[in-house]
């Protein structure tokens, strides 16, 4: 049974009123972007924080292990401000194991998996099938 101050006293309430009121609260306390952020600032702030993720999941991952193309790939989404210039197509263990860490790890942080740029370009023997 829920219960909404009413007269000084707690007294039986409308439940939905009550959900109503919790979630107006606590969605009040929630920190929120400016509304005037542009989409090229809210760019900039998820990349710096991909930076970030990509930091602590390399301190997590055998560098060495990683292909040659695919880190040279997610280097250049980097450095291009996150911005998807090329596909950086895993390839190896240690490939998928970055790249699904990079991947939980954007989802967690609420910017979703097509943040990244974990992608493999469809081959012409792929296509016929």
């Amino acid at each position: 049974m829920t219960y909404l101050l009413e007269g000084g006293g707690i007294h039986p309430g409308n439940r939905a009123l009550t959900w109503a009121f919790a979630i107006a609260l606590f969605t009040a306390a929630l920190p929120t972007p400016a509304a005037s952020e542009t989409r090229e600032e809210r760019r900039s702030r998820n990349c710096a924080y991909y930076r970030e993720m990509v930091e602590r999941a390399l301190e997590n991952i055998d560098t060495d292990a990683l292909s040659s193309g695919f880190s040279h790939a997610h280097d250049g989404f980097v450095a291009g401000g996150c911005l998807v210039t090329g596909a950086a197509c895993p390839k190896t263990p240690a490939d998928f194991a970055f790249a699904d860490l990079l991947t939980i790890m954007t989802v967690s942080a609420n910017m979703g998996s097509t943040f990244t740029p974990f992608r493999c370009p469809v081959t012409e023997r792929e296509r016929r099938h």
